[in-house]
């Protein structure tokens, strides 16, 4: 893909960037049907990708569980400022602090961007950047370059793993934050690498939380965080730090017609990703945390058709018969008329006020973590306790 229109085969070259890239990105021509697509609604993925894939951006589907988990190496810190100054520092000072941990990730394919998260020498980026290598180069902002190895490609949620041997002493961790409490309007900060133009800061706000978007292999990533933060080609796999400069979020997707920056970006959110690189750097593959269960958003009409009005939640719609929400005795909706069903109001505790907040609640765990499940059952409150599975490969559907 590229961000030129599909006639232009000899793109104008950007005026003396720190670093040209100009044979790949010229040689990434974007096909026609890719421009029909751009015009339904396609946010294509944010790095010059020669496969030239797509992926659908939706409002969240309420029809069946999101998939998608999380990844760090890094104990948890704070919780995020959500809308509150405590703790906020200045753009210049975020990007100061969080420049030198972002790094260039390069293969014979392209490239894309990645942050540092350990001393460990372990870095993120997305799926799509690695694009089935299983060595990548990557560079430090004191213009050191490594080997790094792929541990791991998770394309369910657009999620790769690195490792180097050894970082150089300049390459700072970044920390990870928190997602689940953004808000609209909170500022933000990207750094990435967009059209090779290595380590560029941008700033923006969260223009949205909740959002769906498509991963590689075409499963629903719930809880993306939207940005007019400028993102580009090549700012795939980098950072999207918060007011307090901790990652929220790793850049993956953009929508646009012209295939460049028209303020709507997308970025996987960190406590998606936390769970599933834990899991990575501690020898395993990628897992993904699933309750096994379908729901319907409770509507004012569906509300009150169970009885329950004024109620928010989600109604349990059908149960896998392979899933812990099954074998933990949850129950699902009788239909004609509607009742019976279990209504799924909090989970450990945090109050579920739609499907956005359950997938968020599910996808952050780790699999094999016990929680415990409050569903309204007959206008009273049940607490169930269940352990989270492993989400099933051969579950089907798709976002698209």
């Amino acid at each position: 893909m590229t961000p030129y229109p599909p006639h232009s085969l000899h793109p104008p070259r950007p005026p003396e960037p720190p670093r040209t890239h100009g044979r790949w990105l010229a040689t990434a021509i974007l096909p026609a049907i890719i421009g029909a697509g751009v015009a339904l609604g396609v946010a294509r993925l944010a790095d010059n990708d020669t496969a030239n894939r797509t992926v659908t951006v939706a409002e969240e589907r309420t029809s069946a569980e999101p998939v998608t988990t999380a990844a760090t190496p890094t104990d948890p810190p704070p919780a995020s400022a959500g809308g509150s100054d405590d703790g906020a520092v200045s753009v210049q000072q975020i990007v100061r602090d969080a420049a030198p941990g972002v790094v260039l990730v390069e293969h014979r394919q392209g490239l894309g961007s990645g942050f540092v998260i350990d001393r460990q020498g372990h870095i993120l980026t997305n799926e799509h950047v690695v694009d089935g290598a299983t060595k990548v180069t990557v560079t430090y902002s004191d213009g050191t370059k490594q080997d790094a190895k792929v541990l791991a490609e998770d394309p369910t949620i657009d999620l790769a793993v690195l490792e180097v041997d050894t970082p150089p002493a300049s390459a700072k961790p970044l920390p990870l934050g928190q997602s689940r409490d953004l808000t609209v309007g909170d500022p933000v900060v990207a750094i990435g690498n967009p059209l090779g133009f290595e380590r560029t800061a941008t700033t923006g706000i969260v223009s949205a939380v909740k959002r769906q978007i498509c991963s590689p292999n075409q499963s629903a990533i719930a809880n993306a965080i939207q940005t007019d933060a400028a993102i580009n080609q090549g700012n795939s796999g980098g950072p999207l730090l918060d007011r307090r400069g901790r990652v929220i979020g790793i850049n993956s997707q953009i929508v646009s017609q012209s295939g460049g920056f028209e303020g709507i970006g997308f970025a996987v959110p960190i406590d998606t990703v936390r769970p599933v690189a834990d899991g990575v750097i501690a020898g395993g593959d990628p897992q993904h945390a699933w309750m096994g269960i379908f729901g319907d958003p409770l509507t004012p009409q569906l509300a009150k058709d169970l009885g329950v009005p004024d109620t928010t939640g989600v109604a349990l719609q059908r149960l896998d018969d392979r899933g812990p929400a099954k074998k933990a005795g949850l129950r699902a909706v009788d239909r004609n008329p509607p009742k019976g069903a279990d209504i799924i109001v909090q989970i450990a505790g945090r109050p579920i006020r739609d499907f956005g907040d359950l997938s968020q609640e599910i996808s952050s765990r780790r699999v094999g973590e016990i929680v415990e499940v409050t569903v309204l059952r007959n206008g009273k409150d049940v607490r169930v306790k269940l352990t989270l599975q492993d989400r099933p490969g051969n579950l089907g559907g798709s976002c698209q």
